[in-house]
């Protein structure tokens, strides 16, 4: 199984994750990493920290902006990991309950990576209402 490691500027992925416990429960494969105030020194050691008490192979890292400072430090990391890290940019909620659920059912990080990045698609109220009157939706 997969650990999940949601990362952001400020407190988003603090919040994402106590959002995504109150959708679905406790989350103990998933953690939380917040650039604060503190500085990007403070969250590099921090994210070294996290990759290197891993007891799992695969780490799936969720971040807010690609090639924002989570992103980078990850980056960095990601060449001196031993196991298989995927970075995936533009987190939102529906993308982190999806890696969730996924994650849960025992799936390989890289076979859910395409789950993941369609849960994360935004789409307007407009665009469904067509999908459905076509008949287009893939539900």
């Amino acid at each position: 199984m997969y650990k999940i490691i949601v990362a952001s500027h400020g407190p988003m992925a603090e919040g994402m994750k106590k959002s995504l416990e109150f959708v679905m429960g406790p989350a103990e494969n998933v953690t939380a990493l917040c650039l604060d105030e503190e500085g990007i020194s403070k969250f590099s050691k921090e994210a070294k920290r996290l990759l290197d008490e891993q007891d799992t192979e695969e780490v799936l890292v969720m971040v807010d902006f690609l090639f924002g400072s989570p992103f980078n430090e990850f980056s960095k990391l990601a060449a001196g990991y031993a196991g298989k890290m995927e970075i995936i940019t533009g987190v939102n909620l529906p993308a982190l309950v999806e890696a969730v659920n996924c994650q849960e059912d025992g799936n390989s990080m890289e076979m859910v990576i395409p789950q993941i990045k369609e849960a994360a698609v935004m789409k307007t109220l407009r665009e469904i209402l067509t999908e459905e009157e076509s008949g287009d939706d893939d539900e």
